[in-house]
């Protein structure tokens, strides 16, 4: 049985690649902050017939993560796709920032993924496996708004895009999807259903780096 791991799950894209996954077949990992989200998630999935773990941790601690994908591994086995869709949502003005400030949402934006990998690229090697991101719309249009956030999309879409050439000679593939509107249930194209229909078809085709939607 196949397995996905995703990291910064929540109730929104996580869960419907969560359920676009499992219905393949796949067992699902789950990891975040919250325990208790966790145990909602884990309820919801189970109630859908889905099999799926799940493991708290602070992903911008790379100890904290280790231990976390740990657990998962020696509950699930290894790992076919890593899924990331982390993100420290805020609304400030660059100005407002520090460096800080920056340097700490850095690491969960962007630096976190890339130690995800790390601690699982032997998994994903072994089993020409996938790495796939969710990016945002701040990475192509930045906005002084939203300043930190603005620099996190572009570090994520930088990384995915030097991974995907740079994972290729070891038969890993990296995804891109540049989410550049509001997820919303109602929306007919930003909803987590028709976004994890994306993700599925990335990891279908195994050659796009990035898809913009």
């Amino acid at each position: 049985m196949k397995t996905i791991l995703i990291i910064g799950a929540g109730t929104g894209l996580s869960l419907g690649v969560a359920r676009k996954f499992g219905k393949q077949g796949f067992k699902v990992g789950l990891i975040s902050r919250s325990k208790k989200n966790l145990e909602k998630l884990a309820e919801t999935l189970k109630a859908e017939n889905i099999q799926s773990y799940y493991a708290d941790a602070d992903v911008g601690n790379t100890e904290s993560l280790k231990e976390a994908i740990s657990k998962l591994r020696n509950d699930m086995g290894s790992f076919d796709i890593l899924f990331y869709n982390v993100a420290d949502v805020k609304a400030k003005d660059i100005l407002e920032e520090t460096s800080a400030s920056l340097i700490d949402d850095f690491s969960k934006n962007v630096a976190a993924a890339l130690d995800a990998y790390l601690i699982l690229q032997n998994d994903l090697k072994e089993k020409r496996g996938a790495f796939l991101i969710s990016g945002g719309g701040f990475a192509l249009f930045p906005s002084a708004d939203y300043g930190s956030l603005s620099i996190g999309k572009a570090g994520i879409r930088s990384l995915a895009l030097q991974l995907h050439e740079r994972l290729k000679p070891d038969n890993i593939y990296v995804g891109l999807l540049t989410i550049a509107n509001i997820i919303a249930e109602s929306s007919p194209t930003h909803s987590p259903t028709v976004l994890a229909d994306k993700f599925w078809q990335l990891y279908q085709d195994r050659t796009t780096a990035e898809e913009q939607q």
